[in-house]
């Protein structure tokens, strides 16, 4: 074999040596991205297990809530039937299992930021309609107004722990801030209510992250999102009629089987929301099965 080909041949070779590892090297790196948690946190769908904003949503829109509520099945008009004991959930750690729908076909509503002085208003409404519903409360506004606590609680109402002072960021802090802000709410609830039943959390602004699901876990609560937002609460944004508007188009064109609806019976004002429901609830009713989450 002459020199000239001796050399062909052994550049040959060094060739395949080095292409055999480039297309090594691209399957190693997207192992590794697929390790490195870019997925998503299952709170409000935002990545990573940081703190999410609460969802946007459009004038008249859907709501860009990332869950997708279950419609599996077709709702049956009713108002007194309970949801699934195993709502739907991402996974079985503490981490992952915000529940974003009922898990079947029937709705729930639930009410944030109170009690207030619309609450009674509120109540009014769904003891008319035989509807019960769920009530994610703030520890000083329990404070303020343990009556209407006990009210929930009479009419067959679920509470739902919101936090003390309705702390968005709670959930950055330390596991012993956490754990005291959500046992100090509870503690609060049971003193209007000694033997109430708090089997739910909601992080405000949804911003949920593992250490507040995985201390809410502890506590005994499963840790509760939402698949429906009106946006009710940016009420600098709308008011009045505009408002009222708004919730009813956003309600009644995202709200489906397994559907879990946010609105606000505290927090500000409230009356666009309130009058909102006099309309929707009737609506709701004759679509869906509608309840209160299980405890």
């Amino acid at each position: 074999m002459s020199r000239v080909r001796l050399a062909a041949v052994v550049i040959s070779a060094f060739s395949l040596i080095l292409a055999g590892c480039d297309s090594s090297a691209t399957p190693r790196a997207a192992s590794w991205h697929a390790q490195s948690g870019s997925g998503s946190y299952p709170g409000s769908g935002q990545a990573g297990g940081e703190p999410v904003t609460r969802p946007a949503v459009d004038p008249g829109g859907s709501s860009s809530a990332s869950a997708k509520p279950s419609a599996s099945a077709s709702a049956s008009p009713s108002a007194s039937a309970s949801p699934s004991e195993s709502p739907s959930a991402s996974s079985s750690s503490p981490a992952s299992s915000i529940i974003r729908t009922t898990g079947d076909s029937t709705v729930a509503l639930t009410f944030d930021d109170g009690p207030g002085p619309e609450t009674p208003k509120i109540l009014d409404m769904l003891r008319a309609q035989g509807i019960k519903a769920t009530f994610c409360v703030i520890g000083v506004n329990v404070q303020e107004y343990p009556q209407y606590v006990q009210e929930i609680v009479k009419d067959g109402h679920t509470l739902c722990n919101h936090t003390w002072k309705h702390d968005e960021s709670l959930g950055k802090k330390s596991a012993d801030v956490i754990r005291a802000d959500l046992q100090k709410t509870n503690d609060e609830i049971h003193k209007a209510v000694p033997d109430a039943q708090i089997k739910y959390f909601r992080h405000p602004g949804g911003n949920f992250t593992p250490t507040a699901v995985e201390i809410a876990s502890e506590l005994g609560m499963k840790s509760l999102g939402w698949s429906v937002d009106p946006s009710d609460w940016n009420i600098k944004k709308w008011s009045g009629q505009q408002m009222t508007t708004h919730i009813c188009t956003n309600v009644r064109n995202n709200t489906k089987p397994g559907s879990i609806v946010l609105s606000h019976d505290g927090g500000g004002d409230r009356s666009a929301t309130v009058a909102a429901y006099k309309t929707l609830l009737p609506e709701l009713k004759g679509k869906f099965t509608l309840v209160a989450m299980p405890v």
